[in-house]
This record gives C-alpha cells, sequence and structure tokens, in this order.
C-alpha cells in the first residue's frame, strides 16, 4: 500500500492493483514451494498482482541446501579505513553459528590438517591463499580436478599467471574477501 500511495498502480485484466513496471517487491530470503504459495496467496486476496514481485531462487527451491544448512558463506573480515586496519565480524546474537572469523585471515596446511588462523596471528610463509581475480582480471586459472588435489594437500599452491601482478610488501595484502567457512 505504502508503494501504491508513492508510485500509484494500474489495474491488471482480472483487476489487481500493479505497480509501475520499474518497481518491484524482491523476496528471496526463505523462498520454498510453501512460502510461495502462502505469498501469491496473501497478494491475491489483498488484490495485488503477482507480477509486482520478484523471487529469488535460494536453496530452498531446490534441495533445501544452503549458506546456512553447508554453513559456508563470503563475508568481509578485514579492512583499511583511513589507513587503519579495522577487523570485520558477525556474531549475532540469535545464532552463534553464524558467528564470522576477524581480522586478517591466513588458511594454513599443518600435519595434514586445514586450519584458518585470524586476527592477522597467521604465518604468512605458511599461507596458502592466493589472489585468483584482481580488477576484473584472472589471475590463475585452475581446473577443478588441480582444485580437488590442492584441497586435499597434494598440489602445491598456484602463483599468479600475470608477469606484470605487483609484489607488494606486505604478505596479507591479497585478503580482500575469504569464505567463512565453519564446518
Amino acid at each position: 500500500e505504502k508503494l501504491a500511495e508513492k508510485f500509484g498502480t494500474a489495474d491488471t485484466s482480472s483487476g489487481h492493483k500493479l505497480l509501475p513496471p520499474c518497481i518491484r517487491v524482491i523476496q528471496g530470503d526463505g523462498i520454498d514451494i510453501n512460502s510461495l504459495e502462502m505469498i501469491l496467496g496473501a497478494m491475491k486476496d489483498a488484490g495485488w498482482a503477482a507480477d509486482n514481485l520478484a523471487f529469488g531462487s535460494g536453496g530452498a527451491l531446490l534441495q533445501k541446501l544452503h549458506r546456512d544448512t553447508q554453513k559456508c558463506a563470503f563475508k568481509c573480515s578485514y579492512a583499511l579505513i583511513n589507513d587503519q586496519g579495522v577487523d570485520i565480524f558477525k556474531d549475532p546474537i540469535t545464532d552463534q553459528g553464524k558467528k564470522s572469523k576477524k581480522g586478517r585471515l591466513t588458511l594454513e596446511l599443518k600435519n595434514g590438517e586445514w586450519t584458518t588462523v585470524t586476527e592477522g596471528k597467521g604465518d604468512a610463509e605458511l599461507d596458502q591463499l592466493v589472489e585468483v581475480f584482481k580488477d576484473g582480471s584472472l589471475l590463475v586459472d585452475d581446473t577443478m580436478a588441480t582444485i580437488r588435489k590442492r584441497s586435499e594437500g597434494t598440489q602445491e599452491v598456484p602463483r599468479s599467471l600475470r608477469s606484470d601482478a605487483p609484489v607488494l610488501g606486505d604478505p596479507f595484502n591479497n585478503i580482500v574477501m575469504l569464505t567463512d567457512s565453519y564446518k
């Protein structure tokens, strides 16, 4: 109703209210076949056209596999603001399972075990993370088989394919966004 007040509506051939084509309501979180039915039913009952909605294709539409069930998400853990390093993390009071790692991270393989070391306390010499994309350019082009071997610790970590890639003094400078896997 608030959007109708602001942008106006037209009537569809079935008599439902339709917002202008540039205005839609997006619902993506928690969408499954049951919530779709409930939302569309409520829209119909209130006299609104289904075309007012855009639905995300979340994992619940498939096998109910998503970032929460798989315990994996991409989050920022560190930022440089006005030349000052800032640890960034999430610690929701409603779900401790969603607490993220903070600070500069390293991914280290010791005795066949992968370990993520947080808050800049890792050993840069043991860090297995590499820059893969930079400024829209692909720096490392690996096959899935190579990536699997690397995850098993049976293959050397690749180095940048770009000969002009800068070598910077800080070994942690390549970290922009990392997976926050808490399996």
